[in-house]
């Protein structure tokens, strides 16, 4: 911007780079650098969408004259596939990509929720998909919740944290283009650090639970780009 003001920016180039569509390029480039990378498919398609819709940019086409009947196109080639074959080939994927192995790791890889779990320790990763759950887990000392494209519930209110935790146990929430809602119990103090791009986390907590004194510890850590999420409790 300030180059552009002092006349060293070309009006055509200016209106390419700043703009929404790199902004989304330039994230899909970093989740695909990103060592170790777990979002090489999100980086792919935050970049693909960015070309995409700067293409009316670069050579003045019209997009929206292309998505919407591409959609009808899309729609009505699976209603004849169904009724021609009588299976959905979103839904019985399984089906036709059987004889091919590759296909169908592809397919699962694109929608995952992977879970890791040991002595305390659980890492949970959400890619393109929903996901509701109550924890019930035990001793619990460090918790990971990464979640790309992705919406996420998460009930904590039957989960026990660990007897020998020294200071205090961590939960720590990646948020890209998501949104993840934690439920806590009431005797838990919560002291949330949040960073973030065009994002935020939110704790919604009643005042009679924040007024609470226990001595049940835990730092919650929040990065979140293009996301975020809440902290609640049950009334």
């Amino acid at each position: 911007m300030l180059l552009n003001n002092m006349g060293l920016f070309l009006p055509d180039v200016y209106r390419i780079v700043v703009s929404w569509q790199t902004v989304l390029i330039a994230i899909g480039i970093v989740l695909l650098v990103d060592k170790p990378s777990d979002h090489k498919i999100a980086g792919t398609v935050l970049i693909l969408i960015g070309l995409l819709f700067m293409l009316h940019k670069l050579f003045y086409v019209n997009i929206g004259s292309f998505i919407i009947p591409a959609i009808f196109i899309a729609v009505g080639i699976g209603i004849i596939i169904k009724s021609v074959t009588g299976k959905s080939i979103f839904k019985d994927y399984e089906t036709w990509s059987g004889d091919n192995p590759d296909l169908k790791s592809r397919f699962t890889d694109f929608a995952k929720n992977i879970t890791t779990e040991s002595g305390g320790v659980v890492r949970k990763e959400y890619v393109f998909s929903g996901s509701k759950e109550k924890w019930s887990q035990g001793k619990l000392k460090n918790v990971e919740i990464e979640a790309v494209f992705s919406g996420v519930e998460i009930d904590f209110s039957q989960a026990e944290l660990a007897d020998d935790i020294k200071v205090a146990a961590l939960i720590k929430i990646k948020s890209v283009f998501s949104g993840v809602i934690l439920y806590v119990p009431d005797d838990w103090n919560i002291v949330v650090q949040k960073t973030g791009v065009f994002g935020g986390f939110t704790d919604n907590r009643p005042n009679r639970v924040l007024q609470v004194s226990g001595n049940k510890y835990v730092v919650l850590e929040v990065e979140a780009l293009f996301g975020g999420g809440e902290l609640r409790c049950y009334e």
